[in-house]
Order: C-alpha cells, then structure tokens, then sequence
C-alpha cells in the first residue's frame, strides 16, 4: 500500500503504525504521532491500522535553548 509519511509517498507491506514506525527504527518515546489529520500519543496510535492513502507524521520533542 501506499501513504505519506513526513511528507513522502512511501511503499510499505506494513499493517500498523508500529509495525511501519519498527521497520524505520523510528523511536516513538517523548514523541507526537499525527495519523490522518489527528494527533495522538504513540501508546494510543501504535495500535492502528495503516489504511491506504493514510498521512503519517512523528514530531519529537525536544527541550533546551533557555538561557
């Protein structure tokens, strides 16, 4: 099937969002999951199923910067 991932059409045989995210080596701690237009934690989005044509986004957080 194919979905946008990070902004790239992508080819994937994967069946859930974890299962894509494992294949990537993708860490998912301390991390926001955007899947088809809706935020969620990564406990809460793993689980799904990927459906073609689905948008997948993963937005670390990073801290720091102050002074």
């Amino acid at each position: 099937m194919t979905i946008t991932y990070q902004g790239r059409s992508v080819e994937t045989d994967k069946t859930t969002v974890a299962e894509f995210l494992a294949e990537r080596e993708i860490r998912t701690i301390g991390a926001l999951v955007e899947y088809k237009g809706e935020a969620y934690s990564p406990g809460t989005a793993l689980d799904m199923p990927l459906e073609e044509g689905a948008e997948l986004n993963v937005f670390q957080m990073i801290a720091g910067g102050g002074k």
